[in-house]
C-alpha cells in the first residue's frame, strides 16, 4: 500500500552489508607495517599545512608592515582557507571516494609544497602581497586533502582497535602544526630585522612540506592486500549515493551542526587571538605562546579521548563531556582576556578549552561514521570539516564586524600592543571583547540543542558484531 522511503533503503544497504560482514566471518584479517608510513604521509601533510595556514596570524601587525597591506588583508591569508577548502572539499571526497587514497595524498604535498614556495617566491620579490595570497591559497587547496583521509586511513588499514587512535595520530597533526605556527613566527621575526627575519620564517615552513613530498612518495596502494577487519572488506557506498544518505540522516545533522560550531569557533580564536589579547597589552609573543599552548593542551586530550573511545566504544558520551568542558573554558577566556596581567588565567582558560575542544576531534570523526556507516569514510567526515569551515568563515566575519569593536579609551591606549603604523595600513586600536563573547553565546546555544537532543546507533560497531541492523538498535545517549 504504502511506497519504500529513504529509510527502507537505507536499512537494505545495511542489511546486505551485515550480510557481507557475516560471509567474511571466516577471513583471516591482517594489519601491515606500512600503514604507518601511509599514517606519517598524513599526518606530515596536516602538520605543514596547519601551518602554513597560523604563519601569519599571531605576527598580523608585522605582516602588514612587510607587505605593506591592511590587516584586514592579513586575516584574508587565513580566512582563504576557509573559503577555499569548501568548494574544493567536494571534489576531494569524491576523489578519496571514488578514485583513492593515493593520488589523493600525492596531489596534497605537491600543492602544499608549491604553495610553500610560492610564499618565499613573494619575499623575493620585494613583499609582494598578491604573490603571498596566491602561495596561501594554493596551500589552502590543499588543505582537505590533509584533513579528509584520516577516518578513511583508519579503517581501511588499521585494526578496529586501533582506528580511534590513528584517526588521532593524523588528525591531531593539524593542532601539533598549528601550535608551532603560533609558536615560532613571534620568536623569529622582529620589527628590526624585519625583512630577514620574515625570510627566514618563510623558509622554516618549507621544511616539513619538502618532508611531506619524500614521505609520500611511499604510499602507491589505496588499500592493502588482505583488510585489517570486517568492516574494512565490505564495499562503502557511492559518493553520491552517500551524499543523500547523509541528508536524511537526522542525527548526523546534529552532529553537522555541533561539530560546525565548534571547529569554527576554534578558527575565530585561531585567526583572531593576538587582535582579542594586544588591546590589554599582551604582546604578539604571548599570543603566540597561548595558541600553542591551547593546541598541545589538545593533543593531550585527544589522546585520552582517542584511548577510551577505542577501548569502550562509547563515542557519546565522550562527545558530550568534551563539548561541555570546552565551553567552560570558553567562557573562561572571554572573561580573562580582557583583563591586564593576567598571563597565568588566560593560558589556564586556553588549555581547558584546547584541553577538550581538541579532545572532542576524532571522537566527532570517529561518530560521523558509526552514525552513517556504510556510508564512505572519507564522505561523511568531509562533510563535517566542510561544515566547520563555513561555520569558520561566518563568526570570523560577524566578529572583526565594525559593530563588534569599540575604540580603545586613552587608558587602554597607553599599555596596549595593537599598533603598528606604516604608510596603508591601519592601527587596530578596537577592544573585541563583543566578539568573545557572540561565541561564547553562539557555543551556549549550541550546547542547548545538541546536548539533550543528540543520540545515535554504533551501526558499524553493530555490524562488525554481527547485530541485524534492520532491527531497532540501541541509542547512545
Amino acid at each position: 500500500m504504502y511506497g519504500r522511503t529513504d529509510t527502507d533503503e537505507q536499512m537494505d544497504d545495511v542489511g546486505r552489508s551485515i550480510q557481507g560482514l557475516s560471509d567474511k566471518s571466516e577471513t583471516e584479517y591482517k594489519a601491515y607495517t606500512r600503514r604507518w608510513v601511509i599514517l606519517l604521509a598524513v599526518s606530515l601533510l596536516n602538520f605543514s599545512n596547519a601551518m602554513n595556514w597560523v604563519t601569519f596570524a599571531p605576527i598580523a601587525n608585522l605582516t602588514g608592515v612587510y607587505f605593506e597591506t591592511s590587516l584586514n588583508n592579513v586575516n584574508m591569508l587565513s580566512i582563504v582557507f576557509m573559503i577555499v577548502s569548501i568548494p574544493v572539499g567536494f571534489v576531494v571526497c569524491w576523489l578519496l571516494d571514488s578514485i583513492g587514497l593515493a593520488i589523493g595524498l600525492w596531489l596534497g604535498a605537491a600543492l602544499n609544497a608549491i604553495g610553500c614556495v610560492m610564499r618565499v617566491f613573494a619575499w623575493m620579490h620585494g613583499g609582494r602581497f598578491w604573490l603571498l595570497m596566491f602561495g596561501q591559497s594554493l596551500c589552502a587547496v590543499a588543505q582537505p586533502f590533509g584533513l579528509f583521509p584520516p577516518t578513511k586511513v583508519a579503517a581501511v588499514w588499521f585494526p578496529n582497535d586501533q582506528r580511534a587512535t590513528a584517526n588521532m595520530l593524523a588528525s591531531m597533526a593539524n593542532p601539533v602544526g598549528i601550535a608551532v605556527g603560533m609558536l615560532v613566527p613571534p620568536f623569529i621575526v622582529t620589527a628590526s630585522e624585519l625583512k630577514s627575519s620574515m625570510f627566514r620564517l618563510l623558509w622554516i615552513c618549507v621544511i616539513p612540506a619538502a618532508l611531506n613530498v619524500v614521505c609520500t612518495l611511499s604510499v602507491t596502494r589505496n588499500k592493502p592486500p588482505t583488510p585489517p577487519s570486517a568492516s574494512a572488506d565490505d564495499v562503502s557506498e557511492p559518493f553520491f549515493s552517500g551524499l543523500k544518505k547523509l541528508w536524511h540522516n537526522r542525527q548526523y545533522h546534529l552532529l553537522l551542526f555541533a561539530w560546525g560550531v565548534g571547529l569554527g569557533i576554534f578558527n575565530v580564536l585561531i585567526t583572531l587571538l593576538q587582535q582579542f589579547l594586544c588591546p590589554w597589552g599582551y604582546e604578539d609573543r604571548f599570543a603566540g605562546v597561548a595558541g600553542g599552548v591551547m593546541c598541545l593542551a589538545g593533543l593531550i586530550g585527544s589522546g585520552l579521548t582517542s584511548w577510551y573511545v577505542d577501548k569502550t566504544k562509547n563515542f557519546v558520551l565522550a562527545l558530550k563531556l568534551c563539548y561541555g568542558g570546552a565551553a567552560i573554558g570558553l567562557c573562561w577566556f572571554a572573561m580573562v582576556s580582557s583583563m591586564r596581567d593576567q598571563k597565568a588565567l588566560v593560558l589556564g582558560s586556553v588549555m581547558l578549552f584546547g584541553f577538550f575542544g581538541y579532545g572532542l576531534l576524532p571522537v566527532a570523526l570517529e561518530l560521523g561514521v558509526e552514525c552513517t556507516y556504510p556510508v564512505a569514510e572519507a564522505t561523511s567526515a568531509g562533510i563535517l570539516w566542510l561544515a566547520g569551515q563555513i561555520f569558520g568563515i561566518a563568526l570570523v566575519v560577524v566578529a572583526s564586524l565594525p559593530i563588534m569593536q569599540t575604540p580603545l579609551t586613552d587608558a587602554q591606549q597607553r599599555y596596549s600592543e595593537c599598533s603598528v603604523h606604516n604608510s596603508t595600513s591601519e592601527p587596530n586600536d578596537y577592544d573585541m571583547t563583543r566578539s568573545t563573547l557572540m561565541i561564547c553565546g553562539v557555543a551556549a546555544f549550541t550546547i542547548l540543542i545538541f546536548l539533550p537532543c543528540f543520540r545515535s546507533p554504533y551501526r558499524r560497531v553493530a555490524a562488525e558484531r554481527g547485530e541485524d541492523l534492520n532491527v531497532p538498535l540501541h541509542m547512545h545517549f
